[in-house]
């Protein structure tokens, strides 16, 4: 009798091992054929000869560099890419560099405070301005400011819970009073949103979600290893809303999704209205144009937009009156075209991440061979 109860135990471990095998390979092959598709997208600029002669290699650094804001006497501050984690093996992840001199920003006893900030911007008020999305695993997400001339802390604020996890970039207003913030999602799993927080009293609301220009699309980007996916295959890499810029006479938002394939913009003064409701902002969006799938954005001073172009190294500039796009540059040395910002001279600066190169299949640290087997990294001035 137990002989038979054994035998008839195994048996049944068996089945259910097989059903659950059956169970793993079914959902694998809808997470394949849900997330792991795609179209190649469509190559919409060209070489650019003559924006290689204005192209050159302003910063070289250890690691890889994540964004940009550039102030306006000409000082360029970056941090190195939160995905790097090179603070595990770098003192310091923040920076200024000026005259040609890199220094810690604000301080070096600061850096221990920087849990991996993404975004990065100074606004109108002589502040920088940045955010840590708690999606690194950190508990809050964090938005800092400080003064470029006492490199004080002037501003500090953590959501609460999960609000703003995936807030990865961010603009402020004008008047110093609202921080408008691109929350990505994650992949196509979660929806992306545009997130407004007052700097008056600390509240935030989401200002416009899941609209078509926000989502990602199902593209397969391309990244010179081949085509960009994660999961050992399982799922592309697709980012919804993750660029958005404020036009200099303050009248719309950009709005740029990273494996979105149009640049839409809303009305400023409807994206900062308490008393509109998401689907209201929503009816007031406008489709642009088409753009390539870009990481950064800014407008230059002739009020262009500019993109970075992930696939191709390089940038491009949108005319939102003609709706023209154009290339400015590509290079084969640039592996991901990052953050990008507009400088007082009319120079356009750029970071070249290499994500691709050393990000692991589940967005893990990297080890620091693979990180080291990238060196150098730069930092790109494109002159005017």
């Amino acid at each position: 009798m137990g002989r038979q109860s054994s035998k008839s135990m195994r048996r049944i471990a068996l089945r259910a091992g097989f059903v659950l095998t059956l169970a793993v390979a079914g959902a694998l092959a809808f997470v394949k054929f849900e997330y792991g598709g795609g179209t190649l997208y469509p190559d919409i600029g060209s070489d650019n000869p003559q924006g290689l002669t204005k192209l050159e290699k302003l910063i070289q650094l250890d690691y890889p560099p994540g964004n940009v804001a550039v102030a306006p006497n000409g000082h360029v501050y970056f941090n190195y890419h939160p995905i790097a984690r090179a603070g595990r093996f770098s003192a310091a992840t923040m920076f200024e560099w000026a005259d040609g001199k890199i220094t810690p920003f604000p301080s070096m006893e600061s850096q221990r405070d920087f849990q991996g900030s993404f975004g990065m911007t100074i606004d109108h008020q002589n502040r920088i301005w940045l955010i840590e999305p708690a999606s690194l695993d950190f508990q809050h997400t964090r938005l800092w400011a400080f003064d470029l001339t006492t490199r004080e802390r002037v501003a500090y604020f953590e959501f609460p819970g999960k609000e703003a996890q995936f807030a990865q970039d961010l603009r402020v207003t004008a008047d110093g009073k609202y921080i408008l913030l691109a929350h990505t999602g994650i992949l196509r799993f979660t929806a992306p949103k545009l997130i407004v927080y007052s700097v008056e009293d600390h509240s935030f609301r989401t200002a416009l979600a899941e609209h078509p220009c926000t989502l990602p699309e199902n593209w397969l980007m391309q990244t010179p290893f081949g085509v960009y996916r994660m999961g050992y295959g399982l799922v592309n890499v697709a980012a919804g809303l993750d660029g958005i810029e404020i036009s200099p006479d303050q009248k719309w938002v950009y709005l740029a999704g990273m494996t979105n394939s149009h640049l839409c913009r809303a009305p400023l003064s409807a994206v900062v209205d308490k008393t509109l409701a998401p689907s209201d902002v929503a009816r007031k969006v406008e489709v642009l144009g088409p753009k390539p799938m870009s990481d950064g954005i800014t407008v230059d001073t002739a009020g262009h937009v500019i993109l970075t172009d992930v696939e191709h190294g390089g940038l491009m500039a949108f005319d939102p009156e003609t709706k023209d796009i154009k290339t400015l540059v590509r290079s084969r040395d640039v592996i991901w075209a990052d953050g990008v910002a507009a400088g007082p001279s009319g120079s356009l600066y750029f970071t070249d991440s290499a994500l691709s190169a050393y990000m692991g299949q589940f967005a893990g640290p990297p080890p620091r061979d693979r990180l080291l087997a990238r060196q150098p990294y730069f930092i790109y001035r494109l002159k005017p």
